[in-house]
C-alpha cells in the first residue's frame, strides 16, 4: 500500500495492475496555469587545511507556469509566487530578502520528453544571490522523460542518466505513473559566482529520484537525492586545497490551479 501526499481529490491509494507501455510527454495542457510547490533541504560540509565548516539551506516557494505548444515544445513561462531562502552556518542564519525575485520571469523553450532550453531569465539581487544561485532553477525543474514506451520494469537510458518504470499506483482513484530516475555526472571545471574565469575542479553528483505522472495532468510529483562531491586543488589562485560534500532533498508537488487563471 502506497500514499502519496497529491493535490489530488481524497480517497485511498493502491498498487495499480496496468502494464501497458507508457510515454509520457509534456504538453501545454499539461502546465498552463499549473501550479507547484518546491521544497529543497541540503546539507554542507565543506573541508580545507583550517577545518571542516557544516551548514544547512533551506528553500520553499510557490512556482506559476503559463505556457503554450509550439513545434518545438512547449514554449513555458515560470516564475515564483512566494520564495522563502534560509542558510545556517554554526551560530548563524541568514534569511534572504527575496522580494525582488518574486514574480520574474523564467521563459524558455520545453522539449516533449524533457530538455529545457532557456530564452530568458529574471535578474537575480544580491541578497538572493548570496544564499542560493537560482539563476537558472528553472532549467532543471522538471524532469527528462524516457523518449520510448515503458512497459513496467523496462528502463530508458541516455548519457549518465536511466529512467525506468516501476508499478504504477493509484491516488484517489486516479492512475499514475511511476518512474525511477537515476543519473550520475562528473565535471572538471567550474566557473565560481561572479567571476568568467574557470577553476578546475573533481566534481561527481549522483542522483536518485522518482517521477509521479498523470495521463490527465502531466506530472504530479518528483522528488530528488542529489549527492555531489567536489574536490578543488589548490593552484593559481586557490591557495589551498577545498573538498565539499552537498545531500540535497528537493521534492516538486503539483497544486490546485487558480481558477482566474487564462
Amino acid at each position: 500500500m502506497t500514499t502519496l501526499a497529491l493535490t489530488l481529490p481524497s480517497g485511498p491509494a493502491m498498487y495499480a495492475q496496468s502494464t501497458a507501455p507508457a510515454s509520457p510527454a509534456y504538453a501545454a495542457v499539461h502546465l498552463h496555469c499549473a501550479r507547484f510547490a518546491e521544497t529543497s533541504r541540503s546539507d554542507i560540509e565543506t573541508e580545507t587545511a583550517r577545518g571542516a565548516v557544516k551548514a544547512t539551506a533551506e528553500r520553499d516557494g510557490i512556482w506559476s507556469f503559463r505556457a503554450r505548444d509550439s513545434s518545438g515544445g512547449v514554449v513555458l513561462e515560470s516564475w515564483y509566487d512566494s520564495l522563502s531562502l534560509r542558510r545556517r552556518s554554526g551560530e548563524s542564519e541568514v534569511a534572504a530578502d527575496t522580494d525582488g525575485l518574486i514574480g520574474g520571469r523564467y521563459r524558455g523553450l520545453l522539449r516533449p520528453a524533457g530538455g529545457y532550453v532557456e530564452i530568458g531569465r529574471p535578474f537575480l539581487p544580491e541578497e538572493v544571490a548570496e544564499v542560493a544561485d537560482l539563476s537558472g532553477a528553472a532549467r532543471d525543474l522538471l524532469p527528462p522523460l524516457p523518449t520510448k514506451p515503458l512497459e513496467v520494469g523496462e528502463s530508458w537510458k541516455d548519457a549518465g542518466l536511466e529512467v525506468s518504470r516501476l508499478q504504477d499506483t493509484v491516488a484517489a482513484g486516479r492512475p499514475l505513473l511511476h518512474f525511477r530516475l537515476e543519473a550520475r555526472g562528473e565535471t572538471r571545471e567550474v566557473v565560481p559566482r561572479g567571476d568568467t574565469t574557470p577553476i578546475p575542479v573533481r566534481q561527481t553528483t549522483v542522483e536518485q529520484g522518482d517521477i509521479f505522472w498523470s495521463p490527465r495532468l502531466g506530472l504530479v510529483r518528483r522528488t530528488r537525492d542529489i549527492t555531489t562531491e567536489a574536490t578543488i586543488p589548490s593552484g593559481g589562485r586557490i591557495r589551498q586545497p577545498v573538498r565539499s560534500r552537498v545531500a540535497q532533498r528537493v521534492e516538486l508537488t503539483r497544486l490546485p490551479s487558480r481558477p482566474a487563471c487564462k
